[in-house]
């Protein structure tokens, strides 16, 4: 019985999409793309680490409004490795900005962040339009500039530490060609399509974990069929998704301990207690930061599947002040931008520490603590100046 309740404590979703993504991502960098890519990078940064540090922080943060950012992490992460190699610098700045930017990015979309596609399937009000009508601009205008900054008040002195070295561009290209293009048409054709798929996720309605699993069962079974084992050993990070199942058990224990319906039911109270006409603003603020705080150290996936069934009734109870979209809006703001807080908030920064760690670099809780939680709360505020001055104010 107890095994049986941990299996149906698991989030099969994420842990699928996160298997198939893996194996994608293994057959690609057995092509030499990411190398490829990196050098690429490199010639656009111009020799100094600031333009490149926004680059990558920049092209993750708009990758990840149109791929989730779990996806967008587990192809750049490898990326982002390399390049810093060739540099002969620690890649681990330029990953924990990555992840806090695709945690910004992800948040613009439906299908950017975990928490906007259960937030989408639970309210049929929601669509894909209207969260890049109603999130999108304040991510790309106001947070993605904002936490930029942050970041890169935060590594100045890693920045300016040394001067980049100057670069054989024309040597690097030699030495990190694509090696194997027959494999990285195959693997890189499936990826596409993915991608256009998880896209057109509005349309179909398909869970991207099943889409993850067949694609990659479909790229392997064309570029490396008769060694599948060696993609389950060297591709697949099994410490990674058993970390997964182990918070997904744990944060499931804390539900059925009834700490996540505490939470929601006395921010029920404490709004309903409000006069009318700042029932909204107080809702907005409350739902916003305490939802931001929770998924720091919760991770977001089972916090916000728990508060959907709160703002329900919240706006069940209070139509006339409490518009259900505007609910929406709130929790998916603070569910995945409170993702940053914490190395635990999100799938993303559990992914990225995996991926950083099998390659020799450790990504501890108190490495990304201060950037993570400084990112966390100038975006949070950012977000409910923006929620307030919306559908508040105007």
């Amino acid at each position: 019985e107890s095994i049986r309740t941990v299996m149906l404590h698991q989030e099969w979703s994420t842990l699928g999409l996160l298997f198939g993504m893996m194996v994608i991502v293994g057959e690609l960098s057995h092509t030499g793309i990411f190398e490829w890519l990196a050098v690429r990078l490199l010639v656009q940064s111009k020799g100094s680490f600031n333009r490149l540090m926004v680059l990558l922080c920049l092209l993750t943060a708009v990758a990840s409004a149109f791929l989730d950012n779990v996806t967008t992490m587990l192809l750049l992460a490898p990326v982002t490795i390399d390049m810093c190699g060739i540099l002969g610098v620690d890649p681990r700045p330029y990953l924990i900005s990555e992840v806090i930017l695709s945690n910004i990015g992800g948040t613009a979309t439906l299908i950017g962040d975990p928490p906007n596609i259960i937030i989408g399937a639970s309210f049929s009000e929601v669509g894909f339009l209207d969260f890049i009508i109603n999130i999108m601009p304040c991510i790309f205008i106001f947070a993605v500039p904002a936490s930029l900054g942050v970041l890169l008040w935060v590594y100045k002195p890693y920045m300016t530490m040394k001067e980049m070295p100057a670069l054989d561009i024309e040597k690097l290209k030699k030495t990190y060609p694509v090696y194997d293009e027959p494999r990285l048409l195959i693997a890189g054709t499936s990826t596409f399509f993915l991608i256009v798929l998880f896209f057109l996720h509005p349309v179909h309605h398909k869970d991207t974990a099943w889409l993850a699993l067949i694609t990659a069962f479909l790229t392997i079974s064309f570029t490396n069929p008769h060694d599948v084992q060696d993609v389950l050993r060297n591709h697949v990070e099994w410490d990674t998704l058993l970390f997964f199942a182990g918070l997904f058990v744990l944060v499931e224990v804390c539900a059925a301990m009834g700490l996540l319906e505490a939470i929601g039911g006395a921010l029920a109270s404490v709004i309903k207690a409000q006069e009318e006409s700042q029932q909204l603003p107080i809702a907005i603020t409350l739902i916003l930061w305490v939802s931001a705080i929770a998924s720091a150290f919760l991770d977001n996936i089972p916090y916000t599947a728990t508060m959907i069934p709160v703002v329900r009734i919240l706006a069940d109870e209070l139509p006339e002040t409490l518009p259900i979209k505007t609910l929406a809006w709130t929790l998916s703001f603070g569910a995945c931008l409170g993702g940053n807080g914490t190395l635990l908030g999100a799938s993303a920064n559990i992914v990225t520490a995996g991926i950083a760690s099998n390659r020799g670099y450790n990504i501890s809780f108190m490495n990304f603590l201060y950037p993570g939680m400084l990112a966390m709360i100038v975006t949070t505020a950012i977000a409910n100046l923006y929620m307030l001055v919306v559908y508040v104010w105007i």
